[in-house]
This record gives C-alpha cells, structure tokens and sequence, in this order.
C-alpha cells in the first residue's frame, strides 16, 4: 500500500461526458486498495449529485447513482464548493448525499491536503 492521498476534482456536468463516471469509477478502485480519498465538486461538477439525476431517462448509463456507494467504501471526505452549489440556486437537502460545504477561500488549502490531485 502507498501512502499517497488522493483528492479527485469533479467539474464536468453529468452525461456531458464520461468524465464523471471515470471519476467515481477510479475513486472506488483506489478505495478498494485502501488508498485515501476525497471527492470534491465543484463548477458543473455540483450536478452530478442532484438526487433527480436521472441517465436512464436519456439512454445514459445512470452512473451518478453510483455516489451513493462511497460509505461503503469508506470515502467519508466529500466536498461541494458552496457557492458553486448557489450559484445554481441549489441547497444541500436537494444532493442525493451527504457532503461537506467548502468555502473558496478554503479550497487550495483543503486540496493541498493531499498528494496527487486528479481533475475531470
């Protein structure tokens, strides 16, 4: 096992493009290996959790879905960039988990926490 920690950045609407299942595909194989793990959304990336996410309504595999499962990987740090969550007039009663509101100025410090950053 490694001691790296692994903070995957999510920034890409849902069904746009596959990058949001390739993150959370990729976080649960690294939590599988018993590396650590921090999701963060932000910009677009917020709609991934909306609980009405629906990819079967549009022949997508429902991927987002999949979001639900990280407690049972132990993926327990999970954080939503607060004002990209308003900036869609979003609160957080509406994703479909629990996350942790991050405020911008406390953004790079909380990402600089870890020692490999991925984006997608």
């Amino acid at each position: 096992m490694s001691s790296n920690s692994h903070a995957i950045i999510i920034n890409s609407a849902p069904f746009s493009q596959t990058k949001g299942q390739e993150a959370l595909e990729l976080a649960l194989v690294l939590a599988t290996f018993e590396e650590k793990v921090a999701i963060f959304f932000s910009g677009q990336g917020v709609l991934q959790l909306l609980s009405d996410v629906d990819g079967d309504s549009i022949n997508e595999k429902n991927y987002p879905q999949g979001f639900k499962a990280l407690d049972l990987y132990d993926i327990e740090e999970v954080y939503v960039l607060a004002e990209d969550l308003a900036s869609f007039n979003l609160t957080q009663s509406e994703l479909a988990i629990n996350v942790k509101l991050i405020s911008a100025p406390d953004w790079l410090p909380t990402l600089a926490k870890f020692s490999v950053q991925l984006t997608f």
